[in-house]
């Protein structure tokens, strides 16, 4: 009985010890510049409101940071998501791409030597029967040289500028906020909050997201973002889901977590008590209940056999 209980408090001392000593292997990433590497500045464009018949001019740039020269070539294409992750697509048109046959532009072709760039000039002509509401693009900038190549297999490698705009008109704003979720417990951090809205409307609606952390036996914050809030974009008639996170969380801890969503008209709050509690911790836990249980038991046999053995003997007279 005694090497059990030495078995079990040697189980307690090395799981700690097993769990402290694990650490992530990350890659060495270095810094070797990619052969074949392009970049279009800015990111993305929002183009304001436009008025059918209109006409709006605008230029980005494409750049050479890779170490071998390329041809490329430029067009529009459209711009929506697939999922609720929002994971863009360029190759459905809807009722929200039209934009994407609007766009002319000063070359459509060219060559980037290693460390160079160019600024591209680009034309937008709405018509004259253009719908109100949001249009969306991306202005794609391609690699050609692969085209030339003589290998079975062609990689095409491309990047976009997202294009955002909107055409006056009859706009219809519907957001809402479809679940705001905070977990109860967490067996690794980050301490993060998961959401769903609903874009129901005609154009574009920005999601606002504030997380708040407050320890379990105190109001004041541990962590919020309040003044650097997240911001991000749905398009009409989509679904998106977010989780926006606390990245420094510590391991072990309770906390109360508020989740606060303004989307359009909609608001919503969400607050709840979030444990962290890492695996090791509930081994131990219960390790230790074991051990308890186990005491307890052999506690009261040892005595119950003390009890017997001390009991006194009746001795009859026949």
């Amino acid at each position: 009985m005694k090497k059990l209980k030495g078995l079990i408090f040697g189980m307690a001392v090395a799981l700690p010890l097993f769990f402290g000593i694990v650490r992530p292997v990350h890659a060495d990433n270095g810094t070797e510049r990619l052969a074949n590497h392009m970049q279009v500045s800015p990111a993305s464009q929002q183009l304001g409101t436009l008025k059918p018949g209109e006409t709006k001019q605008g230029t980005f740039r494409v750049q050479n940071i890779g170490t071998n020269a390329f041809d490329f070539k430029i067009y529009a294409a459209p711009y929506s998501v697939s999922n609720e992750n929002y994971d863009p697509t360029f190759d459905a048109s809807s009722d929200y791409t039209k934009i994407s046959n609007w766009f002319t532009f000063s070359t459509t072709t060219g060559h980037l030597d290693p460390n160079s760039e160019t600024t591209i000039e680009y034309t937008v002509k709405v018509p004259q029967n253009a719908p109100g509401g949001g249009q969306y693009a991306s202005i794609m900038v391609e690699n050609a040289s692969s085209e030339n190549s003589s290998n079975t297999i062609r990689e095409v490698t491309r990047i976009g500028m997202l294009i955002y705009s909107h055409i006056d008109g009859k706009i219809n704003h519907c957001t809402k906020i479809l679940e705001n979720n905070l977990p109860f417990i967490l067996f690794n951090p980050p301490i993060s909050g998961t959401s769903r809205v609903e874009n129901c409307g005609n154009t574009d609606e920005d999601v606002k997201y504030v997380l708040r952390v407050f320890p379990f036996f105190s109001k004041e914050e541990v962590y919020t973002n309040e003044e650097n809030p997240t911001y991000r974009t749905t398009l009409p008639n989509t679904k998106r889901l977010s989780k926006e996170t606390w990245e420094k969380s510590p391991g072990i801890g309770i906390f109360w977590v508020e989740q606060d969503i303004t989307f359009g008209s909609a608001h919503n709050t969400s607050r709840k008590l979030v444990i962290l509690c890492p695996i090791w911790l509930i081994v131990l836990l219960v390790l230790f209940i074991l051990s308890v249980i186990f005491w307890l038991v052999s506690k009261k046999y040892e005595n119950k056999k003390s009890n017997t053995k001390s009991a006194p003997r009746v001795e009859s007279d026949f």
